[in-house]
């Protein structure tokens, strides 16, 4: 009799000792919780590649994820000619499920849902996998994907830098460009002026309306001259020192992609 209660008094002692080790170890493990997924894409995301190759300018979107409470809410902003997309910070719908993540815009009468899959966040990097539809009243216009994408996380904002006139020259890395002396004046009120040169002197080029937004570190503009279509670019600021401007635009010309580069100097406010 009492060595059977013995036996239970050690079988006891080792279940409980089992028992508090276990606990301290997931007390330890709960030092740094991890975050759920909302709250791993809070942030301003730029889109750079898709399945490892590099997003021309004109393709580049900026997706800002923010929580309002304990509510996940995304703004978007992009210029597609061809869709005839032109939104700025345009409040888009998030809706989360497991690890999908889906995102509707309305612009106008153009519809955007992007289903965001196997998303994965390291750091200011951020990886899915894109399929990307677009509406036209209602009408399935184009569809893309699923490609995997790749953003990257952006922590300036470059708007308010790049109010008043500029100059510089833009160079690319295309075999047999010409470097091209470059004038343009960007206002509050979402206007610029471009001008050329004429007798060495900048002359402002006459345009039905131009104009321009920043998101980040996102520079879109769009254009007409009078008699002409619209025109649009798109570029990505890539530093400000010392009153030196970068930006880059990667462009396709015949299949090949190049980086086109503006180094420009701020002349007036």
């Amino acid at each position: 009799m009492k060595k059977n209660f013995m036996l239970w008094m050690m079988t006891a002692i080792l279940i409980c000792g089992t028992s508090l080790f276990t606990s301290c170890k997931s007390d330890s493990d709960d030092d740094t919780p991890t975050k759920n997924l909302a709250e791993q894409l809070v942030g301003k995301w730029l889109y750079m590649e898709y399945d490892g190759i590099k997003a021309e300018a004109q393709e580049s979107s900026i997706t800002t994820f923010v929580m309002e409470g304990s509510t996940l809410k995304a703004y978007t902003s992009i210029s597609r000619k061809e869709y005839g997309l032109w939104a700025y910070k345009q409040p888009t719908d998030v809706t989360i499920d497991g690890n999908t993540v889906t995102l509707t815009m309305k612009s106008g009468n153009i519809t955007t849902v992007e289903k965001m899959t196997d998303i994965e966040v390291s750091g200011n990097d951020q990886y899915y996998t894109s399929l990307y539809t677009i509406l036209r009243d209602g009408e399935e216009i184009a569809i893309m994907g699923p490609y995997r994408l790749h953003c990257t996380k952006v922590d300036k904002d470059y708007a308010p830098i790049f109010v008043g006139r500029w100059e510089g020259t833009i160079t690319s890395d295309e075999p047999g460009f010409e470097p091209q002396p470059f004038c343009e004046e960007y206002r509050t009120d979402g206007t610029n002026t471009e001008y050329e040169l004429v007798d060495e002197q900048w002359v402002a080029v006459k345009a039905d309306y131009a104009e321009f937004f920043i998101d980040g570190n996102l520079l879109c503009t769009r254009w007409k001259y009078a008699g002409g279509e619209e025109q649009r670019e798109n570029c990505i600021f890539e530093s400000y020192t010392n009153g030196t401007m970068i930006l880059k635009e990667v462009v396709n010309h015949d299949g090949n992609l190049y980086t086109e580069t503006s180094t420009l100097t701020k002349v007036s406010d």
